[in-house]
């Protein structure tokens, strides 16, 4: 197997989902690695860890591309206590390079919230004013709001979805955007939305999108990103189809929400 460089594999990743269009905030391109290297297998995750850099070495993959960065901010260190560096000095022991693609990958046409639109089956699908990251389009037919968070939940496979709404009207617009999208809710006001479908809503976040008016679904930000890795990975098979090195593209299907559902029974 003749594999490709990783600077070729950054250069597909740029053609895919542009690193130009990630939030100025984002860290997005390698995180580790050396771009000279030769890559013949490559393994696709949500998150950055210890599990999904051990199941990359496991299958013999030497390149870890996920959707969440390790890095966001700067660190002046690389001490083994800190999680960020616990996961750069694992991945140098074990041999495996990580790239990340964030929010180029949110905001990319055929990226995250385009597959997000297409599961929820919206027509008429646009890139809100303001916004690249979320999509606006149009159900099928309008439903109430309780139908239609049951249908997230069904669609996601997620047993609890938060609900905050102060009216109880029919919904067919829907702005949706993946991860933790609140920071987006006057894009979701202002593009006439019946609902906005996102995850991680805060307390205050909560209130606020009261106040505007707009009901939220929180479908949590794992399920709304757990298929990252297969999105990604069928898109760089294709694209690698068309090249002469050969490169074997793998799944991480083991990573699970941290957040477990726990019921309290009252025994009195």
């Amino acid at each position: 197997m003749a594999g490709l460089l990783l600077s070729q594999l950054v250069k597909i990743a740029d053609k895919l989902y542009p690193f130009e269009l990630a939030e100025p905030w984002d860290n997005v391109g390698i995180q580790i690695g050396d771009p000279g290297r030769t890559i013949e297998r490559i393994a696709f995750s949500l998150d950055p860890s210890v599990g999904t850099l051990d199941f990359a070495s496991q299958n013999l993959c030497t390149l870890l591309i996920t959707h969440h960065p390790v890095l966001l901010e700067p660190i002046t260190n690389l001490v083994t206590t800190q999680y960020q560096a616990r996961i750069l000095v694992h991945a140098a022991r074990l041999g495996i390079d990580i790239l990340s693609l964030h929010t180029n990958f949110d905001a990319a046409p055929g990226g995250l919230n385009d597959h997000l639109a297409r599961l929820m089956e919206l027509r008429e699908v646009r890139v809100p004013d303001n916004a690249g990251c979320a999509r606006v389009g149009l159900l099928p037919f309008p439903v109430s709001l309780e139908n239609f968070a049951e249908r997230l939940s069904e669609i996601f496979q997620v047993n609890t979805i938060r609900l905050i709404r102060s009216r109880n009207k029919p919904v067919e617009r829907v702005f949706c955007v993946s991860g933790s999208g609140m920071s987006y809710l006057p894009q979701a006001v202002s593009s006439g939305a019946d609902v906005m479908v996102t995850g991680d809503v805060r307390y205050h976040a909560a209130i606020e999108a009261l106040s505007a008016g707009i009901p939220i679904i929180d479908c949590g930000h794992f399920h709304l990103e757990k298929m990252s890795p297969q999105v990604m990975a069928t898109a760089f098979c294709e694209a690698l189809s068309e090249l002469e090195g050969e490169v074997e593209c793998i799944q991480c299907e083991e990573e699970k929400d941290p957040f477990l559902q726990w019921k309290i029974l009252d025994n009195k």
